[in-house]
């Protein structure tokens, strides 16, 4: 099973809740990526090359893309995280899962009835929720390779590290860097929160939290002790 596969498979059983397609056919190569680039708005001309999915909705019909350079690729073949994560794959493989994490949120959202995927709550909401399944699927994969098949504290450390602290948002267009700098905080606090709960209480707690609009979860995350 490919990484990617394995990536869409866990993060749809966590929710119980299936998108009903395989995101390995919706990848595209560099050509569609720059073709799709072009057409973008304004403010998504900033963001990163290493990687990208793209939404339109025409009608009544969604149309996805999924971006990984051939870098990036290469970085995680030679550097494969399901034998181990550490410095050498541990940025790339965070844009990896974070990508197929919007691909699949965004999928079904439109399935539940959204069709507005361009509006900022929409964006937002998929970049909080991209954080925090990231840190979630990366606890997974780093406990995996454990003796004790724990998380140990460095570990958690390491991994807020990568995940939250080392980003740079220094775009020129205000609201990109509002953007991240709000779904990153928000993201980081929750997690932190859902490592106190009980493994049966996170996924209940998480399932819950996911149903909520944008604004909502902005308000519950900022509420949160």
């Amino acid at each position: 099973m490919s990484l990617l596969k394995e990536l869409q498979h866990i993060t749809e059983r966590t929710y119980q809740q299936g998108s009903g397609i395989n995101l390995e056919k919706f990848v595209i190569g560099q050509q569609r990526f720059w073709d799709l680039h072009r057409q973008s708005a304004e403010t998504s001309r900033e963001l990163s090359d290493i990687a990208r999915t793209f939404f339109r909705v025409t009608g009544n019909r969604l149309y996805l893309a999924i971006y990984y350079s051939d870098q990036m690729i290469k970085s995680l073949e030679r550097h494969d995280p399901r034998r181990g994560v550490n410095e050498k794959n541990i940025f790339p493989f965070i844009v990896f899962i974070e990508e197929l994490n919007h691909a699949i949120h965004g999928a079904l959202k439109f399935l539940s009835g959204e069709r507005n995927l361009q509006r900022e709550d929409f964006i937002r909401d998929l970049e909080l929720l991209s954080k925090i399944d990231s840190y979630f699927t990366l606890k997974f994969f780093v406990a995996y390779f454990n003796r004790s098949k724990q998380l140990e504290q460095w570990d958690r450390l390491w991994l807020r590290h990568h995940l939250f602290e080392q980003w740079d948002y220094d775009y020129t267009d205000h609201s990109l860097r509002d953007r991240y700098l709000e779904t990153n905080t928000l993201g980081e606090k929750y997690t932190r929160f859902l490592d106190g709960l009980e493994s049966r209480q996170r996924v209940t707690e998480i399932r819950k939290f996911r149903g909520m609009t944008y604004p909502r979860k902005r308000q519950y995350i900022l509420m949160l002790p």
